[in-house]
């Protein structure tokens, strides 16, 4: 009796797997938004961190289209369909209801960009006090901005996006800005004309973010889908194909 229990829990097993195997679809549709040089339309393969994914799942025999939206919608799109899942998102407890989060894709850090004529430093966020800080709409959610409203910070400006704060820092209609050091890094070098040589980045991070690739837990076959997208990852930084594509972005280094 115990053997053919045995037996029949097999059977379950290798149905189970192979019905996973039959929802996985042979192109993953994902949303992207705009945040370079890891995601954006314009840039070959659509970033850094989308050719990361995208080759990620070639070695695993998965081919993936991608469908650039504004972020919020993005997500959306990718928790009801029809797309099954989105990248570029940090772990938050509220989208780990929703979805499941892959291995990390990269890691990067948040700073405060400065100018040179205004020279800053800082160690802990109480001493933002009197200063101008900005962040970009849409970081929000992850940034403290409690923390810095109680170091004392006098007032908090929101630029509508990553150039709009960029050029805002530059003008003086604020002391610093944080943003995430890569993404400044290519505004300056490639979105801004006037100013930008007189910006630079304090070495100190803000904090360190992990960036991953999500699936809708309302997908069918995610789970399947996501253990074949971080097989496909770890074999592409296992054979250094990872930091290959990663040396092709300047403001990577």
């Amino acid at each position: 009796m115990p053997r053919l229990s045995a037996w029949w829990l097999l059977c379950l097993l290798l149905w189970a797997v192979s019905a996973q195997a039959e929802d996985i679809p042979d192109v993953v549709l994902l949303t992207s938004g705009e945040w370079p040089p890891f995601y954006s339309e314009t840039m070959p393969g659509g970033g850094f961190a989308n050719r990361v994914i995208s080759e990620s799942f070639a070695l695993e025999g998965l081919k993936v289209r991608f469908e650039f939206l504004p972020w919020r919608r993005a997500l959306e799109t990718a928790y009801r369909g029809p797309a099954v899942g989105s990248a570029g998102w940090l772990p938050m407890e509220d989208r780990k209801v929703r979805f499941l989060f892959s291995d990390p894709v990269f890691e990067s850090e948040r700073v405060f960009f400065f100018r040179k004529d205004n020279p800053f430093d800082w160690r802990t966020l109480k001493d933002l006090r009197g200063l101008r800080v900005g962040i970009t709409l849409g970081s929000a959610e992850e940034f403290p901005f409690e923390e810095i409203m109680s170091g004392g910070a006098n007032k908090l400006d929101v630029a509508r996006d990553y150039v709009s704060g960029m050029k805002m820092l530059i003008a003086g209609r604020i002391d610093v800005y944080a943003c995430n050091r890569a993404v400044g890094r290519y505004i300056l070098a490639n979105r801004i004309e006037v100013g930008g040589d007189n910006v630079v980045s304090h070495p100190r991070p803000i904090f360190i973010e992990t960036n991953h690739l999500v699936l809708s837990r309302r997908a069918p076959g995610a789970p399947a889908l996501m253990e074949l997208f971080n097989s496909g990852l770890r074999k592409l930084k296992a054979s250094g194909r990872y930091e290959a594509i990663r040396r092709e972005y300047p403001s990577l280094q």
